[in-house]
């Protein structure tokens, strides 16, 4: 299942990547715009409950931790070379920050809620990716969705296709997620005349 909501949130979130590649590069749409501001706006939510599930029933490895850092870094680096326009600090820059938190998120995700949003709301961070606090809500209702009583809510047999496709995408989110926003701001530079001489 879990596979699943990365599965549909990388999906989303490749939509909304190549959409804002589009608009940087000049292709302006009211239903692309419309796009990005509705049904692409819940894959940063889905990875963030995903992630908050993960920790909830099977912890944080610090391995897994390193992985993301290494991404975080590489795309910080590449996107503010190739895609200067793109969210910065980028989402998984923000992730592992608050992976170093993840047992406090586990423990008391309703206070961590209530953190997150009080950061959002009185002491936002002035850069233009997701706030802290954001990404906090999303974890922390993620640790909750992994205490409810899923079994009695929903039965899975009846979107089993759905969720198989789904989970094919889920079981390799963070090599997705690297290579298709390097592949997007190679392309955003290369439409704007802005690739760098190596």
């Amino acid at each position: 299942m879990i596979d699943a909501i990365r599965g549909l949130a990388i999906a989303l979130m490749i939509l909304d990547h190549s959409i804002a590649a589009l608009e940087e590069s000049g292709y302006v749409s009211s239903f692309l715009e419309y796009s990005r501001l509705t049904i692409t706006r819940f894959s940063m939510p889905l990875f963030m409950l995903a992630s908050g599930l993960i920790w909830a029933t099977h912890g944080l490895k610090i391995y897994r931790w390193a992985q993301v850092l290494a991404w975080a870094v590489f795309l910080n680096v590449a996107t503010r070379i190739l895609w200067p326009d793109f969210n910065y600090p980028e989402i998984l820059l923000v992730w592992a920050a608050l992976a170093v938190a993840w047992k406090l998120i586990v423990r008391f995700p309703i206070t961590i809620m209530i953190i997150g949003y009080t950061q959002i709301t009185f002491w936002s961070v002035p850069w233009s990716g997701y706030q802290p606090g954001e990404l906090a809500i999303f974890l922390s209702a993620g640790v909750l969705a992994a205490r409810a009583p899923w079994e009695k809510i929903w039965n899975p047999r009846k979107t089993q296709r759905a969720i198989k496709a789904l989970a094919l995408l889920g079981r390799y989110p963070l090599s997705i997620y690297g290579i298709h926003l390097i592949v997007l701001a190679l392309i955003v530079a290369a439409l704007n005349g802005q690739l760098p001489n190596f």
